[in-house]
């Protein structure tokens, strides 16, 4: 079993730490939203076992912000429930999903953490927006388009003021920029966050930061775009505006899980050389 630690943020609500994500438990009147499932089975059957113990009648329902594994592959153990998600994530799930397992299965030590998975993708889907209501609690899916992924929503409580970001929101880290996402819609898309004035919110990965952190993610993504277009103007090629701007960004904006910046910086430099 997965071991993981709840934290409740306000009565009802609490989020998971402990795992490869930030998830998170909205609880009221005997219904359950579970947001994101982890990256296994393993993961998933321990936010299960604690979405059980409080599922004393009513509906039982888990959301995923985007389709990346490690928020995605726990959705095995909800099968018997809906799984409500953009309809993007759906999309990317039913078309790469195998292509991704696949992938997988070639690197033993990501084979072995994840494990079996029967590929679950959501049952219910939405286009822009879709409220729901978890007891009392009034729960707002929000897309935000292209950004960390090819498909990124929120989850916002706006009794509590409260934001589940997922991985629009890393706390503390460079954060993870793979294939597909767009770092000028991931500025736009935090600036959006920024407005709904969260009195708590809840990052994808990382510890728990005040809202401050949504400000702080949004400025270091506009310097690290500064940084690569200067590079690129400077005439740097992509290897050494790799090395420049991580010596730069480090020292200007530091941040744990430093050997995320060749794919932060490559790919911002994909992006810009482009334009």
């Amino acid at each position: 079993m997965t071991e993981f630690t709840l934290h409740e943020i306000v009565p009802g609500v609490q989020y998971a730490s402990g795992g490869v994500c930030n998830r998170g438990i909205i609880a009221d009147q005997g219904d359950v939203l579970v947001i994101d499932t982890g990256i296994s089975v393993a993961e998933g059957t321990a936010l299960r076992e604690a979405a059980d113990k409080l599922h004393t009648h009513g509906s039982l329902i888990a959301f995923n912000t985007h389709p990346h594994l490690d928020h995605v592959f726990g959705n095995e153990v909800f099968r018997d429930s809906a799984i409500i998600a953009h309809e993007g994530v759906r999309e990317n799930l039913v078309t790469t999903g195998a292509q991704t397992l696949a992938g997988l299965s070639k690197n033993p030590q990501m084979a072995e953490r994840i494990g079996p998975i029967q590929l679950t993708p959501p049952t219910v889907t939405f286009d822009n927006t879709l409220t729901i209501h978890v007891g009392a609690i009034e729960v707002h899916f929000l897309y935000f388009g292209i950004a960390h992924s090819p498909s990124d929503s929120v989850a916002w409580l706006p009794q509590s003021r409260t934001l589940f970001t997922g991985d629009l929101l890393f706390n503390a880290l460079v954060p993870a920029t793979p294939p597909g996402g767009s770092i000028n819609n991931w500025i736009q898309a935090l600036e959006k966050l920024e407005q709904l004035g969260a009195e708590h919110v809840i990052s994808g990965h990382g510890p728990s930061e005040p809202p401050t952190a949504l400000g702080n993610m949004r400025t270091w993504f506009e310097l690290l775009r500064t940084r690569v277009n200067g590079a690129i103007k400077d005439g740097l090629d992509r290897d050494a505006t790799i090395a420049r701007v991580t010596a730069e960004m480090q020292a200007a904006s530091p941040r744990a899980s430093q050997e995320r910046y060749p794919m932060v910086i490559g790919g911002a430099f994909d992006q810009y050389s482009q334009a």
